[in-house]
Order: C-alpha cells, then structure tokens, then sequence
C-alpha cells in the first residue's frame, strides 16, 4: 500500500517537473506580437485554444496553460467568443477564458431600419439569428415588457416592437439572447423619451404608440427636420380630418415592390394609408429622436399635400390642384 502511495506521489512530481521544464523551454522562445482581439470559436477544445493563444503571443507556454487549465478546474469552462487578452498573465486569460468575459460587439441600428433590416444585421454580424430575433421582437410584446417599460403600456394589444428599437450604436455581449438585445434598445428608448418629451404628449392627450407610428413615417418620408415638421403638421391635420394619409413608404411596408402601383394602392392592408383613413396598424420602421420631436412638434401650415422630388426635396401644396401640377413637374417627366 506504501508503495503505490510512493508510486503516486513520485508520478505527480514528476508531472511537476516536466510540465515546468517545458514551461521553462517555452518561456525563453520570443512570442508573436498579440493581436487586437482572440477569438475561442464554438467548439474549439482547451488543446485547440492553447495552440491558438501561444501562436497568437498571449502566452509563452502551451504547456504550462494546460496545467494550470486542469489544476484550476477549469478545463471544461472555456467559453466561445471574442475576448481582449492583451497584457494579461495565464491565470486571467484562464478566468476571462472560464468566465465568458468577452469583448462586447459593435452593432449599429441606422433611424428609418425596420425590425426585418435589424435582423438581417445582427445575423450579418453573427451577433443573432434572424428568424430568433424577429420571433423574439414581432410576436407582440414579449411577457413582462409592458410592466418594465411604461411608454409600452398604451400599445394595442397584438402590437409588436417596430419603433421602439432606438436607432444608435449599441455593445453587445457575444452570443446574447435576442431578447436581451430587444431589451438593451428600448432601455436607451426610455431615457430618450425624456420627463419634459412625455409630459408634451399628455398635454396633447396623444399615446405615445401614436407619436412612435408618426415618427415611423415621418422617418421613412422625409430628410429634414424642418420638412419633417411640416409633414407632421399636414399629416396630423389630414388625420384630423378623416382624410386617408396616402403614405406611399406605408406601401413599401407590406409591399415586396420598392415601388409601389396603382394596382398595389388597393391593397387590402391596415397598413395601406390610400385604402383606410388614419395612422397605419402600426409603426413602419425605428425612427430616431429628430423625427419623434417632429411629431410631437409639428408646424402649422396652409399645406394638405406633399411630395419628394426626385433629389430628395420636399414640395409642398396647398390644393389638390396644386398638387397634380407639382407631381407633373417633380414626378411624371
């Protein structure tokens, strides 16, 4: 029984000596300049990541990793994704490694990108899937979010996120859950919504579900906040009236075409501005804080009509006369 004690103990020394001998060997050969970011792929194993880290200069030992990955405990806890290794010792690359400390990735939604451009985006990045994030965002508000975020709570029932994913650079951990992402962005909506933005639309008693779905097209239909104000003007004039908006981006919406028919104008849709009066079922893309003030901030105008030419400027009517002639000179030739 002493003997096989002894035999085991000798073993482990001898475990010790080698690993440090090799350690020692690998120490004095010149690393590789580190580079900006390492990245574990899903998959990998601790043998892959250890040739990885020494061809990458992060350590000067593959041997002396692996030890102290096993004797650490962590061998099965090294987590896929990407990771700033840069001047850190073995011992915190295995604790980043181990705790899924990983570099947040940049992700840019563009003001005017609906929920499906999101997607497309973040799948794009390999920061989601497409389908989870649309099934995370589109299938109504998802469990507890009305309760967490107030400017939710005048939504109808049966609406979705579309416009109340804020425009604006966001970090996002790697391999994140569609729903945190979804989260992350309507936290930044709420602290852009500001006391004073709220309080301006209690006072016009409008929801805030309403001002989201102008913005929407105020976003997708004009450049400038000064036109975008104008356009709210008519617009909520227009809504006032019982007047159908006649919105083509509302078209585009539900509409494969990127240009929209006659034909396509009868399109039963609650989001066909030319066939039901009013705003649109819901909002058309995320619009950013310029067009939201715009709607919340309209201008008064003698104008009922507008148009895009086809640079991009904002012409307006006072007539629907006026108009045709407008859409002759801007359009039609």
């Amino acid at each position: 029984m002493e003997k096989k004690k002894w035999g085991i103990l000798i073993s482990a020394v001898m475990v010790v000596v080698v690993a440090a001998g090799a350690a020692f060997f690998e120490s004095n050969r010149q690393p590789r300049s580190q580079q900006e970011n390492f990245v574990v792929l899903p998959g990998e194993n601790f043998l892959k990541i250890a040739d990885n880290l020494k061809a990458e200069g992060y350590i000067k030992s593959k041997i002396f990793f692996i030890f102290e990955t096993v004797f650490s405990g962590n061998l099965k806890k090294l987590k896929a994704g990407i990771y700033n290794l840069k001047n850190q010792d073995t011992s915190q690359i295995i604790k980043k490694l181990s705790r899924g400390q990983t570099v947040p990735i940049e992700f840019t939604v563009i003001p005017g990108w609906s929920v499906g451009d999101i997607a497309k985006n973040l799948e794009t990045k390999k920061i989601a899937a497409k389908t989870d994030f649309l099934a995370a965002v589109l299938n109504g508000i998802p469990d507890g979010f009305r309760d967490e975020f107030d400017f939710l709570q005048d939504a109808p029932d049966g609406a979705s996120l579309e416009g109340y994913l804020f425009p604006d650079t966001y970090y996002i951990a790697a391999n994140p859950e569609s729903r945190d992402i979804a989260q992350q962005m309507l936290e930044n909506f709420g602290e852009k919504l500001t006391p004073q933005i709220r309080e301006e639309i209690k006072k016009q008693d409008k929801k805030v579900f309403d001002i989201v779905v102008m913005a929407s097209l105020l976003e997708k239909e004009v450049r400038t906040k000064e036109d975008k104000k104008i356009v709210a003007g008519i617009l909520w004039k227009r809504t006032g009236k019982g007047w159908p908006l006649q919105v083509d981006s509302t078209l585009l919406y539900f509409l494969v075409s990127d240009h929209p028919s006659m034909d396509d104008k009868y399109v039963d849709s609650p989001y066909n501005t030319y066939k039901y009066g009013g705003l649109p079922k819901g909002p058309i893309c995320n619009p950013g804080i310029e067009s939201i003030e715009a709607a919340i901030e309209p201008t008064a105008s003698d104008y009922l009509f507008y148009l895009s030419a086809r640079d991009g400027k904002t012409i307006f009517s006072k007539t629907y006369a006026e108009h045709l002639v407008n859409k002759a000179k801007y359009l039609d030739n």
